[in-house]
């Protein structure tokens, strides 16, 4: 007998700064909170207190501009929600709203209370590039350590379509059984893509010469198809509308290129640290630095990198 499944989000930290970064996620964080009927909490981050750095005579100080920030934070979630789309019946008043400044690094103190409160699911504003190698950033922080990131790079909308992006791998049924349940909780419908990329010389496919042989590549492209939409049939969809999408490219290109006939991205990410994704590639990264509706990123335990 299987055990029941976790409702996902079990519980949700929504990431807010007062720069104008969250003003977006915090309308997403409350309605995904009321949508999936998960207790939310707004953090933000402050540096630490000066005691640590042996100046116990600004104490006082950074206790005033703890308090300070707290009542700009309520400020800021107050206004973000005044300036959701009115249709999302999202109220004005975050009075009652758990809004909470904690100390350290953004992605640090995030992911620190996400895992002190056992959340599942952080929500985070937009996430784009800042420089040629991208290193940097509280958004990838928290990618590579929270069990799930919904990053919301405009502005809040209902969603209808969701567009959820597998492999061939087996964690793919994560990715698929979450799709399920936002497509119930939503109402949406639900498109699963997967992207075939031809291999090429030295990727450990037989070859002649210098070209992969025509029938090798075939026979691999109906192999990988057969087996997607065998994956994508052995999930019990409890009657959400769903469709299949096999496609030839790059799956960062096939995703971006599919973005705007849906409202949300579902995908897979294996959580590397900011250099291994540099050095290796991420489609994650990709995707999330150029979408322009919602993402979900799931952290998939695949691979083992060294850094």
């Amino acid at each position: 007998m299987t055990e029941p499944t976790k409702p996902f989000p079990s519980r949700i930290v929504c990431g807010v700064d007062l720069e104008g970064r969250a003003q977006h996620a915090v309308p997403a964080a409350v309605w995904l909170a009321r949508t999936l009927r998960a207790p939310v909490d707004f953090v933000h981050a402050f540096p630490p207190a000066p005691i640590l750095w042996g100046k116990e005579e600004h104490m006082p100080e950074w206790i005033a501009g703890t308090e300070a920030v707290a009542g700009a934070l309520r400020e800021a979630l107050r206004v973000a929600l005044a300036e959701a789309a009115p249709e999302l019946g999202l109220a004005a008043d975050a009075s009652d709203l758990p809004a909470l400044v904690r100390t350290g690094h953004p992605a640090q103190a995030v992911v620190e209370h996400a895992r002190a409160v056992h959340a599942d699911l952080v929500v985070l504003g937009s996430h784009k590039r800042r420089g040629r190698l991208d290193l940097g950033g509280a958004a990838r922080g928290v990618l590579a350590h929270a069990p799930a990131v919904w990053t919301q790079p405009g502005p809040l909308r209902p969603v209808r379509r969701i567009l959820a992006a597998v492999d061939a791998a087996p964690e793919a049924r994560r990715v698929l059984e979450v799709t399920r349940d936002l497509a119930s909780a939503f109402g949406a419908r639900v498109r699963v893509v997967q992207a075939f990329v031809a291999p090429v010389l030295g990727a450990g496919v037989p070859t002649v010469g210098a070209v992969t042989p025509g029938y090798v590549i075939e026979n691999l492209r109906a192999r990988e198809r057969t087996a997607f939409e065998a994956e994508v049939a052995a999930v019990d969809w409890r009657g959400a509308e769903r469709e299949t999408r096999f496609e030839d490219g790059e799956p960062a290109d096939v995703l971006l290129g599919l973005q705007d006939e849906h409202d949300l991205i579902v995908m897979g990410t294996h959580g590397r640290t900011a250099l291994s994704a540099a050095l290796l590639g991420s489609v994650a990264q990709q995707v999330l630095r150029e979408a322009r509706i919602p993402v979900l990123s799931l952290r998939i335990a695949r691979r083992t990198y060294l850094i």
